[in-house]
């Protein structure tokens, strides 16, 4: 277990304190508890978006997908958007709305591959 997260340990004191402490503090001491692992979570986040950050100023290639290309994903999820965009612009819209819906996904994706591009 990563030393940032809350060990064993951590949690046995929690339980400790509450027993000390009776019920009527339970919900204090499971609120700290609670925090303490929020803040350990916030730091992690935090230097994963400076890591991030930086490898990005520096030029690096990496990307949200752990250095694969989105492309596919966002293929994927553009196909999986379509079929309710598509069933509801057809009972609503008609073929004006299905053809404007449609145009709207693909410029989505043709910007997403032209900021690909330019960005190499």
């Amino acid at each position: 277990m990563p030393e940032d997260l809350p060990s064993r340990d951590d949690l046995a004191a929690a339980v400790g304190a509450r027993r000390e402490l009776g019920p009527e503090y339970e919900d204090a001491v499971i609120d700290s508890f609670v925090a303490g692992v929020e803040r350990r979570i916030d730091q992690r986040v935090d230097a994963k978006v400076a890591e991030r950050v930086s490898a990005a100023a520096l030029g690096s290639p990496t990307t949200s997908s752990g250095g694969r290309d989105p492309s596919p994903a966002l293929g994927l999820v553009s196909l999986g958007a379509g079929i309710p965009i598509t069933a509801i612009a057809t009972s609503n819209g008609g073929l004006v709305a299905l053809a404007i819906s449609w145009a709207g996904i693909a410029a989505v994706n043709i910007a997403a591959a032209w900021g690909r591009r330019r960005d190499r």
